[in-house]
C-alpha cells in the first residue's frame, strides 16, 4: 500500500503541492511569529544582560498596582540615596530619571508624536558600570542647558555636536546644546524610541520632581555577591517604607521581561492570523482530499477486491496526508524564517526598531511548524480516508458518482443543534448579568461558524440556485450549466464556499464594527462638543501636551475658553483602570458630560464624578466616599459629587487641581477651546501661530476631529483587514484546486459538451462562472454572518460607548462584488485546462 500511495503521489505531482498550499502559508505565519519573537528575546536578553552586567542591586518603590498598562510605582526620596552609598559593600550607587522628553527637529516637527516608540528623557549618570547609555561621540552633560541624544535620534535629525536642539519636557520647549551622542548599550536606540540625556538638576526639574529619583542603581565592592550587597541595603532602609531592593540579575530579568510584554500583542496577533489560515486551510485540505477518494473511488475498489483491507486503505489516504504535511511544514516554515524578516522590517518601518543583524532559530519554532502542519493535514484528511475504506469492491465493477446528497437529517440535525448551541452562548453574553460577556459572543460566534460549515451541504444548493439565477438569464445554457454544477455536489460547494465563508466574515465583521464605532464616535462629538478646535496629539499614545500650551493658548487673539484634560492610571474598588482630569468650571462649556445628579463644580480637591455604568456596577451614589490609590502620593479618600451617562469618556473623572496633586508628572491629552465668532481662518491663523513652539500638537475644528478619530479607528482596521486577506487569498486558491481537480472528475462530460458543439470560450465561461457561484456563496454566507457578529460585538460593547451600530452596505455590496472578480481570477487556471482538454481523449475516459 506505501508503494501505491507513492506511485499515485509521483503520477499527481502538482495535485500533491497544491493540496498542501493552504497548510504552507498558516505555518509561515505561526513560525514566523516563533522565529521573531526569538530574535526579539535574544537581542534584548543579550542587550540588557551587557547594560546591568555591573549593576548589582536597585533600589526603588514599591508597586502601588500593575495593569495591563504596565506598573503604577511611585518615586523615591533623594536622602534615600546616601543611605545606599553607605552601607556596608557598595562601592557606588547613583539615582535614575525617567519622563518625557520631545526632541524637535530642524524642521520644527516633533519626533515620535505618540504612535509607535515613546520621547523619553532621561537623567545621565557619568559611571559607565550604571549608565545604560554609552557616550560614543562626544562628552556627557555638565550645564543645565547641555543635553546628549541617542545615535538613532542623531542620524535622523542630522544634529551634530554643538548644534541646539529644541526638546519639549512638561515644562514646555527648551533650547539645548548637543554635547554628546550615545547608545543604549551596543544599539543606536532602545526599540526607536528617542533618547534625550539631561544633567541630574536639570532631570529633576524638566522630568521628574525635585528630590525625588526614580530608581537608585548600586555598585558592589570587588568580591561582595549581589545578594550580600543586597542584604546590607535593606538592613540600611529598615526606616523606609515602601522601597523595595532587587539584585542586578533580577532588574536584568524584569527589564527583559518588560520588552517581551511590551511586544508580546503584536506576536499574539499574528499568530491569530496563523491559526485563521490553518483553520480554512483545514476546509480546502478536507475537500481535496474528499474529491481526490470520489475520483479514485475505482480505483480504492479495485484495491480492496485484490485484498486489501478496511484498514490499509485508510493508512493509504492518511500516508499521503502525512507527506503533504511534511512537505508543507518543511516549505512554511522556511516561508516563516523569511516572513520574520519582513516582520522585522515592518516594525522598523512602524518606528520599533529590533536592534538585531541576525534572524534567530529557536527550536520550538521547527516543532511548532511540523505539529501544526502535520496535525492540520492529517485530522482534515481522517474523514475522508474513512469514506474512502467504505468504497466496497464490488464498485470496481461499476462507474463510481461523485456523492450528490445535500446531507442526511442526521447532518440537518446536529448543524441546527450546534448552531442553537452556538446562538444561546452570544444571548448570554449579550443579555447576561456576567462579566464575561464578550468572551461569551466570541465562543458563540466561533459554535456558530462550526455549526453554519455542518449545514453547508444543506444551504448550498437553494442559495447556489438563487444566485445562479441572474447568471442563468444572461449567459444561457452556460449560465445554466454553471448553476447546475455548482448544485450537482453540495457538499463540495459548501466546503469550498466555506473556507471563503470564514475570510469575508471576518472582514465583513471588521468592517462593520469599524463603521459602528465611528458612527458611534460621530453620533457622541455631534451631542457633546461644544468647543469650536481641538489640540490633539498623534496616534493612540500617552498624552505630551504640556500643561505650560494652555496658558499659552489662553493668551492667543480670538480664544475665549481654554481648558485641557489630563489622563492617568488609578486603583478603585481593586480595578485599575483610567481616571479623567477636567477644570470643572469650564468643561460643561466644551465638552458636555451629560451628568444626571450632582454638580461637577464640587470637583475640588477630593470630589469624584463617576460614570453611570460604574455606579450602577458599584452600587456607588452622591454623596459617597470612595478611596482612590495613586501611584506616586498612595491611597485617598475622595467623594462622589456627580453621575454622568456619557460614555466616550473614562469611568471617573477628577478635576485638574487633584489631578496635578496626585499625578506629579502632568501633561494634556487635549485641549478644547473656544474662539470669538467660531471656527474662522483668522482664528485658525492665530492658534496654529501659537502652536509653532509646540509641534507635538495638531489644531482641528470639530470636522477635522471626528475624521481624525475615524482614521485613527480605520488604520488599526486595517491592518487586521490586510492580514485577513492572506485568508480569503487561501479560500481563493481553494477554489481553484477545487474546480481544477473537479474538471478531472468531468473530463468525460466536458468532452462530451464540446463534441456536440460547445466551444472553448464556453467551457472557459461555464468554468468561470460556476467559480463565481461558489465565490458568491461563500460571500454571502459570510457577509450575513459577520453583519450578525458585528450586531452581536456592537450590543456587548454599548457601555464601552459603541452605540451606533453601521451595516456599512456601500462597503460590503463591494466586498460581495469583489467576491464575484475574486471567482473569476480563481477560475483562470481551471477554466484554461478544461478548455485545452482533446475531446476524442475526454470522451473515452473512464
Amino acid at each position: 500500500m506505501v508503494k501505491v500511495t507513492v506511485k499515485g503521489i509521483l503520477a499527481h505531482k502538482i495535485r500533491f503541492l497544491l493540496t498542501g498550499f493552504a497548510v504552507i502559508l498558516g505555518v509561515a505565519f505561526i513560525s514566523g511569529t516563533l522565529v521573531l519573537t526569538a530574535t526579539i528575546n535574544k537581542t534584548f536578553d543579550g542587550l540588557f544582560a551587557n547594560i546591568y552586567a555591573h549593576t548589582d542591586a536597585a533600589v526603588r518603590e514599591k508597586a502601588a498596582f500593575k495593569g495591563s498598562f504596565g506598573v503604577g510605582r511611585g518615586r523615591l526620596d533623594d536622602a534615600v540615596i546616601p543611605l545606599v552609598r553607605n552601607s556596608a559593600g557598595v562601592a557606588q550607587a547613583d539615582g535614575t530619571i525617567t519622563g518625557l522628553a520631545q526632541v524637535i527637529d530642524k524642521k520644527n516637527e516633533a519626533l515620535n508624536k505618540g504612535q509607535g516608540a515613546p520621547a523619553l528623557g532621561f537623567s545621565y549618570i557619568n559611571d559607565r558600570d550604571l549608565s545604560s547609555f554609552r557616550v560614543s561621540e562626544g562628552r556627557g552633560p555638565r550645564a543645565p542647558n547641555e543635553i546628549v541624544i541617542d545615535k538613532n535620534t542623531a542620524d535622523k535629525t542630522k544634529y551634530t555636536i554643538g548644534d541646539t536642539v529644541p526638546v519639549l519636557t512638561k515644562k514646555g520647549r527648551g533650547d539645548y546644546k548637543l554635547v554628546g551622542i550615545a547608545k543604549f548599550g551596543d544599539a543606536n536606540s532602545l526599540l526607536g524610541a528617542t533618547a534625550v540625556l539631561f544633567t541630574r538638576a536639570t532631570a529633576s526639574q524638566v522630568l521628574g520632581e525635585p528630590g525625588k529619583v526614580d530608581m537608585v542603581l548600586v555598585k558592589a565592592d570587588s568580591g561582595v555577591s549581589q545578594e550580600q550587597v543586597v542584604r546590607t541595603i535593606k538592613r540600611s532602609l529598615a526606616g523606609e517604607k515602601n522601597v523595595e531592593v532587587l539584585t542586578g540579575a533580577q532588574i536584568t530579568r524584569e527589564s527583559q521581561n518588560d520588552v517581551k510584554d511590551a511586544l508580546g500583542f503584536f506576536n499574539t496577533f499574528l499568530l491569530v492570523f496563523g491559526v485563521i489560515a490553518l483553520l480554512v486551510g483545514s476546509f480546502i485540505i478536507f475537500n481535496t482530499f474528499s474529491i481526490i477518494v470520489a475520483q479514485r473511488g475505482r480505483e480504492m475498489a479495485l484495491l480492496r477486491a485484490i485484498g486489501a483491507k478496511r484498514g490499509q486503505v485508510v493508512r493509504s489516504v492518511l500516508f499521503e496526508a502525512t507527506l503533504v504535511g511534511v512537505v508543507a511544514s518543511v516549505i512554511g516554515f522556511v516561508a516563516g524564517v523569511a516572513l520574520a524578516s519582513l516582520l522585522k522590517a515592518l516594525l522598523a518601518a512602524l518606528g520599533v526598531d529590533i536592534p538585531a543583524s541576525e534572524i534567530t532559530i529557536p527550536t520550538n519554532a521547527i516543532v511548532w511548524s511540523f505539529i501544526v502542519g502535520m496535525g492540520v493535514t492529517v485530522i482534515a484528511a481522517v474523514f475522508p480516508a474513512i469514506r474512502a475504506s467504505r468504497i466496497p469492491p464490488i464498485a470496481a465493477l461499476q462507474r463510481i458518482g461523485s456523492d450528490q446528497s445535500a446531507g442526511t437529517w442526521k447532518r440537518i440535525l446536529a448543524g441546527c443543534v450546534v448552531t442553537a448551541i452556538g446562538i444561546l452562548f452570544v444571548l448570554s453574553g449579550l443579555f447576561g448579568n456576567g462579566s464575561n460577556g464578550l468572551q461569551s459572543v466570541g465562543f458563540g460566534a466561533f459554535i456558530i461558524f462550526i455549526g453554519v460549515a455542518v449545514l453547508g451541504p444543506t444551504i448550498a444548493r437553494p442559495v447556489s440556485a438563487v444566485l445562479g439565477w441572474p447568471i442563468r438569464g444572461m449567459k444561457g445554457i452556460t449560465g445554466l450549466l454553471a448553476e447546475e454544477n455548482a448544485k450537482r455536489n453540495p457538499k463540495r460547494t459548501s466546503a469550498t464556499a466555506a473556507a471563503l465563508m470564514i475570510g469575508v466574515a471576518l472582514v465583513a465583521l471588521i468592517t462593520v464594527f469599524g463603521a459602528s464605532a465611528t458612527a458611534s464616535v460621530n453620533a457622541t462629538l455631534d451631542k457633546s462638543m461644544k468647543a469650536d478646535y481641538i489640540i490633539t496629539t498623534e496616534g493612540f499614545g500617552n498624552a505630551t501636551l504640556p500643561r505650560t500650551l494652555e496658558s499659552q493658548l489662553a493668551k492667543t487673539p480670538g480664544v475665549t475658553l481654554v481648558s485641557g484634560v489630563q489622563s492617568g492610571f488609578v486603583k478603585v474598588k481593586g480595578d485599575v483602570t483610567n481616571a479623567l482630569g477636567v477644570n470643572p468650571a469650564v468643561v460643561d462649556s466644551l465638552f458636555d458630560l451629560e451628568v444626571s445628579k450632582g454638580s461637577l463644580m464640587s470637583l475640588q480637591l477630593d470630589g469624584l464624578a463617576v460614570s453611570k455604568t460604574t455606579a450602577d456596577d458599584n452600587n456607588l451614589k452622591v454623596g459617597q466616599h470612595v478611596p482612590v490609590a495613586f501611584a506616586q502620593t498612595g491611597r485617598k479618600d475622595f467623594i462622589v459629587q456627580a453621575i454622568y451617562d456619557q460614555t466616550a469618556v473614562p469611568n471617573y473623572v477628577i478635576s485638574t487641581a487633584a489631578y496635578e496633586k496626585n499625578f506629579p508628572d502632568v501633561f494634556d491629552a487635549q485641549i478644547y477651546l473656544k474662539t470669538r465668532g467660531g471656527p474662522t481662518p483668522k482664528n485658525r491663523a492665530a492658534i496654529e501661530q501659537t502652536m509653532k513652539a509646540y509641534p507635538s500638537g495638531k489644531v482641528q475644528d470639530q470636522e477635522q476631529f471626528k475624521a481624525a478619530q475615524a482614521q485613527q479607528i480605520n488604520q488599526l482596521l486595517n491592518l487586521v483587514k490586510a492580514l485577513l486577506l492572506f485568508a480569503i487569498f487561501i479560500a481563493l486558491f481553494g477554489i481553484a484546486n477545487t474546480l481544477g481537480l473537479s474538471i478531472i472528475e468531468r473530463t468525460r462530460e466536458l468532452g462530451l459538451m464540446r463534441a456536440v458543439g460547445m466551444t472553448r470560450r464556453q467551457v472557459r465561461s461555464l468554468v468561470r462562472w460556476e467559480a463565481v457561484i461558489i465565490a458568491l456563496l461563500g460571500a454571502f454566507l459570510g457577509i450575513v454572518i459577520g453583519v450578525l457578529f458585528a450586531w452581536a460585538l456592537v450590543r456587548a460593547l454599548r457601555d464601552q460607548g459603541i452605540n451606533q451600530f453601521s451595516a456599512a452596505p456601500v462597503q460590503l455590496v463591494v466586498i460581495f462584488v469583489a467576491a464575484a472578480v475574486f471567482g473569476v481570477i480563481a477560475a483562470i487556471w481551471p477554466a484554461r485546462k478544461a478548455a485545452k482538454l482533446d475531446v476524442l481523449q475526454a470522451i473515452s475516459t473512464e
